[in-house]
């Protein structure tokens, strides 16, 4: 009997130990998957880009009314996101320009075109919308029968905005409207062909970065 009322009062005890066991247990919480963070524009990138270009050109009291023609290039730049989502940067760009037109028996090709600008942006993630402007360049090339040709480097200005994307976080895509003003230069200098010539055209252009 004795041995009976040791076995249960066991019995008992462990039943007990087992149940305050259970009531103490706490199973741990769900750990929350972090939150995912924005999109970092900061740094240097460098990238290609192509496009469309049309405009106008002079050559004195010729009037040259359709320069057109394609673009290729290449643009290297820097970012930085003083505050979010305000962005500000700089980038310079030098494309190969197909832009042409002729009257007679004179042409005028705009060869190449570049840029050096600051630019200011709002960022939305991997969206960012800017603006540019600043300083452009191109080689204008006048071509006169009987004398070849002249080319000459013309500075002028240049604003423009676009829209870039970030597809990765090293790759990132754009579209861009840019407007150039490049003045005007002297060609054919000193002979009786010498004349003034200059150009503005207006590109929409496409490009690809890639942010180090």
């Amino acid at each position: 009997m004795r041995h009976l009322i040791l076995a249960g009062a066991a019995l008992l005890a462990l039943s007990s130990v087992a149940f305050a066991a259970d009531i103490s247990y706490e199973p741990p919480a769900p750990v929350a998957p972090a939150a995912p963070t924005g999109f970092d524009w900061n740094g240097f990138y460098a990238g290609v880009h192509g496009g469309y270009g049309w405009g106008s050109g002079t050559k004195d009291a010729d009037f040259l009314d359709s320069l057109s023609g394609g673009l290729f290039g290449v643009q290297a730049g820097y970012n930085y996101q003083v505050s979010n989502p305000w962005l500000v940067g700089f980038e310079t760009d030098i494309a190969y320009s197909g832009l042409s037109d002729s009257v007679g028996d004179t042409a005028l090709d705009l060869n190449w075109i570049g840029s050096t600008t600051g630019r200011i942006g709002f960022t939305y993630d991997k969206w960012l919308f800017y603006g540019k402007g600043g300083v452009a360049y191109g080689n204008l090339e006048a071509k006169q029968a009987g004398l070849g040709n002249d080319s000459q480097w013309a500075i002028g200005w240049t604003a423009g905005a676009g829209v870039e994307y970030g597809f990765t976080k090293n790759l990132t895509g754009r579209l861009e409207y840019d407007y150039v003003d490049l003045g005007k230069k002297t060609v054919f200098e000193g002979t009786p062909a010498q004349s003034e010539v200059g150009a503005t055209s207006n590109a929409v252009k496409a490009g690809l970065n890639y942010k180090f």
